[in-house]
């Protein structure tokens, strides 16, 4: 029997990127809804998870969690088109076409979306998270603060984050809600395949680099930083784990000349990673380097960390937020700085309790958090209790 509000409205998701895409966006979405449907249903809103498109699904099943819910969570829904995205998208211009395709039913009073005006569904209230920000001036960024003035609330992930939407958005800011980030997935997919988790890692010492070849995450200034420490007579290995971004082309010869120098099992670029196997990834390299120009979330490092792993940041506002000490602070632009942080991380990663307090601290940082965020957030859009 379920003690949920029968009057309380239902919330829509963009729940598209949640079994299309691993990373990202698409786990966000995914570790929301899963952690949402396991909240009790007196706690939570009906769900409706709105999907668009003929893109693969290769998350579907197992990794969205949605087929063995315990009971006494929140009605859900899933709602899916295989129309492609240009039609819906004709909802610009008659956003009632859009609505009785995919769009939310009457009793949704509110749709949550991770990109601005996507979908395109007309008038109804909407949240928005925001986890990163566009260059200051690009077009990008005037839509996504159209939409966030435009939005009930909207969700981001650090206090800067908040300030940033507040002050250069000019939001409201008591429109502007505060998420805590998860970090137990990796965690949980390696407890369902082996029943255990592993303390040490692997016995190569790998530097892990996670994220697209992109020009803000500056790989350039890794692969730097990288053949000043083997210069010093470090032993380890540098791992590049994410698809091929603007600079990717550059990164290639850059890393192909390198490799000629070092040798080419001293650096390895994963172009293709496979979800199913970034657990294991993670947990058994030895430490995190993850260079950046501007984040507005901890995601990645929080990841790293509930695996065991020390982490190497660039000096960001929400890095520090979220670890305080706990990290070590490097600007990209100093490449003996970074081969200095890469030392002591290596001395940490090895050391089995360090990493076992590492992931003990961020236990704290869990998806149903979030979820209770997220919830507590919509409450207040709503005026509901």
């Amino acid at each position: 029997m379920s003690n949920a509000d029968p009057n309380r409205p239902a919330i829509a998701l963009d729940y598209t990127a949640g079994p299309g895409h691993a990373p990202g966006v698409g786990r966000y979405v995914r570790e929301l809804v899963r952690a949402l449907v396991r909240l009790p249903a007196r706690n939570a809103f009906p769900l409706e998870l709105l999907e668009v498109g003929r893109a693969p699904r290769p998350m579907e099943g197992a990794p969205l969690g949605l087929e063995d819910v315990p009971a006494g969570g929140p009605e859900f829904a899933r709602r899916s088109t295989r129309l492609p995205r240009r039609l819906i998208a004709q909802g610009q211009r008659a956003p009632g076409f859009a609505r009785a395709l995919i769009g939310p039913s009457r009793r949704a009073g509110l749709l949550h979306r991770v990109v601005p005006s996507w979908p395109p569904v007309g008038s109804i209230p909407h949240s928005i998270a925001v986890a990163e920000f566009p260059p200051t001036g690009s077009p990008a960024a005037e839509v996504l603060a159209a939409e966030c003035r435009a939005a009930l609330g909207v969700i981001v992930f650090s206090s800067d984050a908040a300030t940033r939407v507040a002050r250069d958005f000019r939001v409201d800011p008591s429109h502007v809600f505060q998420s805590p980030v998860g970090s137990e997935h990796w965690e949980r997919d390696l407890l369902g395949a082996s029943g255990s988790l592993p303390v040490d890692p692997r016995p190569t010492q790998d530097i892990l680099v996670l994220g697209a070849i992109r020009r803000a995450r500056y790989p350039l200034a890794a692969l730097s930083a990288f053949e000043l420490l083997q210069a010093r007579g470090a032993r380890a290995r540098l791992l590049f784990v994410g698809r091929p971004g603007d600079q990717a082309g550059a990164f290639r010869e850059a890393l192909q000349a390198l490799q000629k120098r070092l040798g080419t099992e001293s650096i390895r670029w994963i172009d293709s990673p496979e979800e199913r196997r970034m657990p294991d990834c993670v947990a058994g390299a030895t430490m995190l380097l993850h260079l950046a120009e501007d984040e507005a979330s901890p995601v990645t490092p929080l990841e790293a960390s509930r695996m065991g792993l020390p982490v190497v940041a660039s000096r960001l506002p929400a890095f520090e937020e979220a670890f305080g000490d706990r990290a070590h602070y490097v600007d990209p632009a100093d490449t003996a700085g970074i081969a200095d942080a890469l030392e002591l991380g290596l001395v940490e990663g090895l050391n089995s309790s360090l990493r076992l307090e590492r992931k003990a601290w961020a236990k704290a940082f869990t998806w149903e958090a979030v979820a209770q965020a997220h919830v507590d957030a919509w409450k207040r859009m709503l005026g509901t209790p």
